[in-house]
């Protein structure tokens, strides 16, 4: 069985999002048992995660969540203007 995970971040322009998009497509999940796939719609970064095991699927969410903090936040300092 697997689990699954999908989120949707909107965010202020496209170009935020693309900039977002193209900073986390490039670090892959370090363990084979997570696969993630990523798109952009517009202004939307959707990502979904795919797992055997919660525990790995927890611990991916975790992480990207906290890499789109990040991205987020250089974003809002060097480009605070959407």
């Amino acid at each position: 069985m697997n689990f699954v995970c999908e989120l949707s971040f909107p965010l202020a322009t496209t170009r935020h999002a693309e900039i977002v998009y193209n900073t986390v497509r490039i670090d892959k999940e370090p363990k084979k048992t997570v696969q993630r796939v990523e798109t952009v719609e517009k202004n939307v970064l959707n990502v979904r995660f795919e797992a055997e095991e919660v525990k790995f699927l927890r611990v991916a969410v975790e992480s990207y969540i906290e890499k789109i903090n990040l991205i987020l936040r250089t974003i809002q300092r060097f480009d605070p203007k959407p």
